[in-house]
């Protein structure tokens, strides 16, 4: 297929999620295919259709706001939120990697007197700096306003500024990952809040409790970052790069806890032991393995939207 056309095919389709998305996109395509030759070029076709939000508006789309935000101010509100985010993630880590005797340093447990609150209670923190984002973003928009008209006209000269494909997102694989993520983050909780964990951290030596909290940091993040995705229609550079410091940094710090710590051996519950145990074990792989694969998707889809996009 003609790659402008699968440009201006993303483009429209970034504009919904799931089956949706793809349902659309093969009818329009079809549409396109059976249109070819009644045009002089792909140009005149594809400027016949207009602008893909308008043709996006035609298929169904319905933004949840109607108002238009200036970009500037989002992207400047966006970069602050994960510039915080990255430090409090960094922070957390190292108190935490240093706790589990992983790192060759030990004036960080002292973080734990006067900060621990902070460090123990990144949901707070995160649902906080997400909140402050949104007012910042609608009292800025408020004084830095941008013209709400917006022009669907689709100019000949303006179709090879139609970004890569591979720039739009795809987020039919992401919405059912972070389902199975909420759902088992949700009996996560359930669990390790429940009366059966305080008899088996009274009965093991193990710090299940400090396992739990150096987690919280990392699946708060995945959130954070899911959402952002979620709302745009586009990668930009700079979401890009910013997402991926956040999750290779993820990557790297959960790479360095399981090797260093000699995890297998000293942070599992005895197996067979009880169902208790063996509960025990499974959230906590699960939630390793849930949080290191989804950061690496993430990781390796940065990195090939970059350079395949960006590099030039």
């Amino acid at each position: 297929m003609n790659e402008l056309i699968e440009r201006y095919l993303s483009a429209v389709c970034s504009y919904f999620v799931a089956r949706k998305k793809n349902r659309i996109y093969h009818e329009l395509k079809e549409d396109i295919d059976e249109s070819l030759d009644q045009y002089d070029s792909i140009e005149d076709l594809i400027v016949s259709y207009g602008h893909p939000r308008s043709m996006a508006l035609q298929y169904g789309y319905r933004p949840f706001i109607g108002h238009r935000f200036n970009p500037k101010i989002v992207n400047r509100i966006e970069k602050y939120l994960f510039i915080i985010s990255s430090i409090y993630l960094f922070i957390c880590s190292i108190f935490y990697l240093d706790q589990f005797n992983c790192l060759p340093i030990t004036q960080y447990r002292e973080i734990a007197t006067t900060h621990s609150w902070i460090l123990t209670h990144p949901i707070v923190i995160i649902f906080a700096l997400g909140i402050i984002s949104m007012i910042a973003i609608i009292i800025l928009d408020m004084r830095h306003g941008v013209c709400q008209e917006v022009d669907y006209n689709l100019e000949k000269e303006n179709l090879n500024k139609l970004p890569s494909s591979s720039l739009y997102p795809n987020h039919s694989g992401e919405i059912l990952f972070m389902i199975v993520f909420s759902i088992f983050f949700l009996l996560y909780g359930i669990f390790f809040t429940s009366d059966m964990i305080v008899q088996i951290q009274n009965e093991s030596y193990q710090m299940i409790h400090l396992m739990t909290n150096f987690f919280q940091p990392y699946i708060m993040i995945i959130f954070m970052d899911f959402f952002i995705d979620m709302i745009k229609h586009i990668y930009t550079r700079n979401y890009i790069q910013y997402s991926t410091i956040i999750n290779g940094f993820t990557v790297i710090a959960l790479t360095i806890f399981v090797i260093n710590s000699n995890f297998l051996n000293e942070y599992l519950l005895p197996f067979n032991y009880s169902i208790g145990y063996n509960l025990v074990d499974f959230f906590i792989l699960g939630a390793l393995v849930l949080i290191y694969s989804f950061s690496f998707y993430k990781l390796l889809r940065n990195i090939r939207a970059y350079y395949s996009s960006f590099r030039g």
